[in-house]
């Protein structure tokens, strides 16, 4: 197990941890959880080496081997399948020797080499990594690409494969579902519940880590409080918990008062459509945990629209396309007042593009977008927090949007978003991804939008900025267009779904769990084609390789029956070995016991010692029969390898 002991870290002069603990045991899974800015990025890198203690240890079992996602990408000439391919360092390993021996023209460094390969099972290795990358949204086109081709994002993907790769016994993974569709996060889930080893995973993605973890470690006031079982379970804890804080009781009635009634306001509206059942599920788990949500320090909402027009938009025979190649062809929609949509399709369908073409950020090919008079967009992406002015402050940016707006007005509504007075005058230049994004959030809310339309709004988004933002669209009156891999977040928000595929966007009937299992489904089915071609008879490869793994086999055989005796005689060897060994540790211990040399243990020490010279004479010769035998064994080895 991984042991965690009273560690204080601290991040310059600012304390992150102090007398914090926790255990991984082999094969565990573990949310690590807790606010922007707590230590927990920098407590993984605590266990990789990377950073200091100031006090505490971290015990790693010797035989452990960590996964971890690597920071910079490198090797940008190799393709994307041999990039992930080579996070199995044994595998890489492997091919770099038989390149070597083949280069060299060394007959029996190959067949030695081949024989590796085989040993490790390495033939499997590029059909896991091609079954890897398709799961991971990657084409069958884009695995012989060279990692330069890529742009950012995908190269996380592909960073993230190669993690997964690696033959490890422990798989630290820091937000791993950014920059995935919720597809890919489907299969990820899928992936790290087959996943033999143990798992300390960072995560604000309450459904990812319901269905992935077995265990929260919670990181708040610099300690690590563990709490068996998934979020929904840490949230009831954490829930009864607070509920005995008597400071809290007269918040927290009046929150679930608010919630209960917001609860039965929605269910009459929810028992109409059967795909929106969920969304009762999720808020009937809020009115378990009013208190954890009472302590959340943003409680924002959307204002109320001054105008619903109804239908709001109308996409008319739009044709959409980069270059010669169409992106859509003739689709055809209706946004009515009130809808609330959640886009689905994999990366690359183009639901990026089609927000692009409902905002006028990218023009159609043909066809037209036409709004209602009076529509007011609310448009948030992540390419907006780049537009942020560096230069200016929070309270700068809001008092631009509006002259209606008081400079006391302004500095109150920006309290709300978790801005403080001396926060809301800091240029935004200093802010983390996750400030920037709030502050593009007040600056949308402001403006009293009657349609908002937001492309993947969590990714800089801690847990608490999340729940806030779910509770604000839930009493949001307008309409809604989503696109988020936050699976949570989706089903609670969205009523319908338009599916973006084969250059169409059609309404999906049915609820995000039975198209997420659709897809699953269809990826598999691809996923055992691919299988199967490569084992199909008559694949030159595939029986090359077969042959090759045959003739390893039979020499391995060869070689184990000639050793047989000096491997049977190495076995009893280490055998004595070990037992001499400890009995020399037990004599150890008896001598650093100060007592054993007082006078009346005159005789017992006088034993011991004679016993320790006895150990260690025993020793001598049993470590220098071994290294008789073990030369024995790699020079028969070496003439074997030879003929």
């Amino acid at each position: 197990m991984l042991a965690i002991q009273n560690v204080a870290i601290r991040a310059g002069l600012k304390p992150l941890f102090e007398n914090a603990s926790l255990t991984i045991h082999p094969g565990q899974k573990i949310g690590l959880i807790g606010q922007n800015g707590v230590g927990k990025t920098t407590l993984f890198k605590a266990i990789m080496g990377e950073v200091p203690l100031e006090a505490g240890q971290i015990a790693v079992p010797a035989n452990w081997l960590i996964g971890y996602v690597e920071q910079e990408v490198g090797h940008t000439e190799l393709s994307a399948l041999d990039y992930v391919c080579f996070g199995d360092t044994q595998y890489a390993q492997m091919v770099a020797s038989i390149q070597r021996a083949e280069t060299e023209q060394n007959e029996s460094a190959l067949v030695a080499a081949y024989d590796g390969m085989d040993r490790i099972a390495g033939y499997e290795v590029p059909l896991k990594a091609e079954q890897l990358l398709a799961g991971l949204g990657f084409s069958v086109a884009d695995l012989h690409k060279p990692m330069s081709a890529f742009s950012g994002g995908w190269q996380v993907r592909l960073k993230l494969g190669r993690a997964l790769m690696q033959r490890s016994d422990l798989l630290l993974l820091d937000e791993p579902t950014n920059h995935l569709d919720i597809e890919a996060v489907a299969w990820l889930v899928q992936w790290l519940k087959a996943y033999q080893g143990a798992v300390l995973i960072i995560s604000h993605d309450r459904d990812f880590l319901d269905e992935v973890v077995q265990g929260i470690a919670h990181i708040l006031n610099q300690k690590i409080t563990y709490y068996a079982g998934n979020f929904a379970a840490f949230e009831r804890q954490r829930n009864e918990q607070l509920m005995q804080q008597q400071a809290l009781h007269d918040k927290q009635k009046q929150q679930m008062q608010h919630l209960k009634s917001f609860i039965e306001r929605f269910k009459a509206k929810a028992s109409k459509a059967k795909q929106a059942q969920s969304r009762v599920k999720a808020l009937e788990r809020i009115e378990q945990v009013a208190a954890v949500q009472a302590t959340n320090p943003f409680q924002f909402e959307f204002l109320p629209p001054k105008h619903q027009p109804d239908p709001m938009m109308k996409v008319e025979q739009v044709d959409f396309g980069y270059g010669d190649e169409l992106l859509f062809e003739q689709v055809s929609l209706v946004l009515r007042a009130g809808d609330r949509i959640g886009l689905v399709g994999v990366n690359g369908s183009g639901k990026t593009s089609l927000i692009k073409l409902l905002v006028g950020d990218l023009p159609p090919t043909a066809g037209k977008v036409v709004f209602s008079k009076g529509v007011s967009i609310g448009y948030f992406a992540q390419h907006q927090l780049e537009a942020l002015h560096l230069d200016k402050s929070p309270l700068q940016h809001l008092l631009g949007l509006s002259e209606e707006v008081t400079d006391q007005q302004a500095r109150d509504f920006l309290g709300r978003f978790g801005f403080s007075n001396e926060m809301s005058l800091t240029p935004v230049a200093s802010f983390s991804g996750g400030e920037k994004a709030r502050l593009a959030l007040a600056m949308i809310i402001l403006q009293r939008p009657n349609l908002v339309i937001l492309d993947e709004p969590t990714n800089h988004l801690d847990m608490e900025t999340r729940d806030a933002l779910d509770m604000a669209l839930q009493e949001f009156g307008g309409a809604l267009i989503l696109v988020t891999h936050d699976k949570h977040l989706l089903t609670s928000i969205a009523d319908q779904f338009w599916w973006v595929h084969d250059k169409q966007v059609s309404l999906y009937h049915g609820d995000l769990e039975s198209y997420l299992q659709t897809r699953l489904k269809v990826l598999k089915q691809a996923q055992e084609e691919a299988k199967n071609k490569l084992n199909r008879p008559g694949s030159e490869p595939a029986k090359n390789k077969k042959q090759q793994r045959q003739e390893n086999a039979q020499r391995r055989k060869q070689l184990e029956i000639k050793l047989k005796p000096y491997t049977q005689k190495l076995t009893k060897v280490e055998k004595r070995l070990e037992q001499a060994q400890a009995e020399l540790a037990k004599l150890h211990a008896l001598m650093e016991d100060a007592t054993i040399y007082e006078t009346a243990n005159k005789d017992k020490l006088t034993e011991a010692l004679k016993q320790q010279a006895v150990y260690e004479s025993e020793i001598e010769e049993i470590e220098l029969e071994w290294l008789e035998l073990q030369e024995t064994v790699e020079m028969l080895t070496q003439e074997f390898e030879a003929e």
